[in-house]
């Protein structure tokens, strides 16, 4: 039963899979969300973050609590922006990373941070984060000392 729960997992729009290919020290691999056709690499964790900050903000979803500045001229999405899927769940279940595979869903982006769940494809139990710090600890990620 619960093999064939994690096969049917559906995927909403604010949910990203993390495909990890290396984890020494730092996290290197892939992101797959359905908003994006291809996959967006990242090569440490702060890449991770800006990588699918990006992305959200490109296409208005989760919404930022906050509007960022900056000085560019761009076309914003609309306040209440519609995403446009470019990829199914099933191709999305069907990547994995070397290392580990995890989904995450942001609820949402207050206080400049992330809020949500982060399900792993093991018998680890689903677990919330309310910050990029909690989620890098439920990835298995230690903070560096200073």
């Amino acid at each position: 039963m619960e093999r064939e729960e994690k096969n049917t997992r559906v995927y909403p729009v604010n949910a990203i899979r993390v495909c990890i290919d290396e984890q020494d020290g730092d996290l290197k691999g892939r992101i797959y969300s359905k908003m994006c056709e291809k996959p967006l690499i990242f090569d440490n964790c702060s890449e991770l973050f800006l990588q699918a900050d990006k992305l959200f903000d490109e296409c208005g979803y989760p919404q930022t609590f906050q509007e960022k500045r900056d000085f560019l001229e761009h076309k914003s999405p609309g306040r209440y922006a519609r995403p446009q899927v470019r990829q199914s769940d099933e191709e999305i279940r069907a990547q994995s990373g070397k290392c580990k595979t995890v989904d995450i869903l942001v609820r949402s982006r207050r206080r400049a941070g992330w809020q949500g769940l982060v399900m792993g494809h093991d018998e680890i139990p689903p677990m919330e984060f309310q910050s990029e710090m909690e989620l890098l600890r439920c990835l298995g990620m230690k903070p560096k000392d200073k």
